[in-house]
C-alpha cells in the first residue's frame, strides 16, 4: 500500500515570500528522496484557474462581497483538490500549496465580515480527508509588505494587494489568531517571515523535518538551491 504523501500549506499576506519559500520547500522534499508538487490557489486545476480569473476580474469590478467571494472560492477549491491534492497525495506525492482555505478565513472571513463558522463548515465538506499535515503561517509586518510588493516585478495583476494598510491589519490579525488555537485542527508553525531569505528558508527546513518526523537540520548547512533562489529573490525586491 503507498503512503499518502505530505500536504503542506504556506500563509501570510502580501509579500510574505509564500511562493518562494513553497517552491524551495518542495526542493527540500525531493533533496531528501521524496517526490514533492508545488500548487497555488485559488487555481491549481484547469476549471480552478478560470475561477481564479474570474474571482480577480469581479473584485477590481467591485462587483462581488464577502459571501460571493467564499462561494467561489470553495468553488474553485472543489475541483483543486479532486483534481491535483488527492491524486497527488494518493500516488505519495508530497503537495506544496501557495495558499489555500485559510487565505479565505483571513481576507473574506477576518477582513470582510464573512462568517467564519460557514467558512469552517465548508472547508470540512470540500477539504474533506484531505486538510494538510500542517500550515505554514510567514509572519511579516504589514509595512514590509507593502514595501516588497510595490518593488516586485509580478506576472499578474492581483485586486487584493491593494486593499491598504486597514484591510491588511485585519488579514494579519485574522492569521496570528488562527495561528494561536491551530484553526481548523491542523497544526500551524510560525516562522518569521522578516528575516533573510536563507534564514527563513532555515526555519521552513526545520518545520518540513517535524512534519516528516526527522531530526533537526544542521544550522550551518545551506543547499545549492537556496542560494540560487537567494539570488532570484535579491534580484527580485532589492
Amino acid at each position: 500500500m503507498i503512503e499518502r504523501g505530505k500536504f503542506i500549506i504556506f500563509e501570510g499576506i502580501l509579500g510574505a515570500g509564500k511562493t518562494t519559500q513553497a517552491e524551495l520547500a518542495r526542493k527540500h522534499l525531493i533533496s531528501l528522496g521524496r517526490n514533492a508538487n508545488y500548487t497555488r490557489e485559488p487555481g491549481g486545476a484547469t476549471a480552478g484557474e478560470v475561477i481564479r480569473r474570474l474571482i480577480f476580474r469581479l473584485k477590481k469590478e467591485k462587483a462581488i462581497n464577502a459571501d460571493h467571494q467564499v462561494a467561489l472560492f470553495f468553488a474553485s477549491r472543489d475541483f483543486w483538490v479532486r483534481e491535483f491534492v488527492a491524486a497527488n497525495l494518493g500516488v505519495g506525492c508530497d503537495v506544496v500549496s501557495d495558499r489555500s482555505y485559510p487565505s479565505t478565513a483571513a481576507y473574506q472571513g477576518y477582513a470582510e465580515g464573512a462568517d467564519l463558522e460557514s467558512i469552517e463548515r465548508m472547508t470540512e465538506i470540500i477539504m474533506e480527508e484531505y486538510k494538510p499535515d500542517g500550515i505554514i503561517l510567514l509572519d511579516i509586518s504589514i509595512d514590509e509588505g507593502i514595501k516588497r510588493t510595490s518593488s516586485a516585478n509580478k506576472d499578474e495583476d492581483d485586486p487584493y494587494d491593494k486593499l491598504g494598510v486597514e484591510y491588511f491589519e485585519k488579514v494579519a490579525r485574522g492569521y496570528r489568531e488562527m495561528a494561536k488555537v491551530n484553526w481548523s485542527d491542523v497544526p500551524w508553525h510560525v516562522v518569521n517571515g522578516e528575516q533573510p531569505l536563507s534564514l527563513v528558508a532555515h526555519d521552513v527546513r526545520g518545520v518540513l523535518r517535524e512534519i516528516l518526523g526527522l531530526k533537526k537540520l544542521d544550522p550551518n548547512r545551506l543547499p545549492p538551491f537556496e542560494l540560487s533562489a537567494l539570488q532570484s529573490y535579491t534580484s527580485r525586491y532589492g
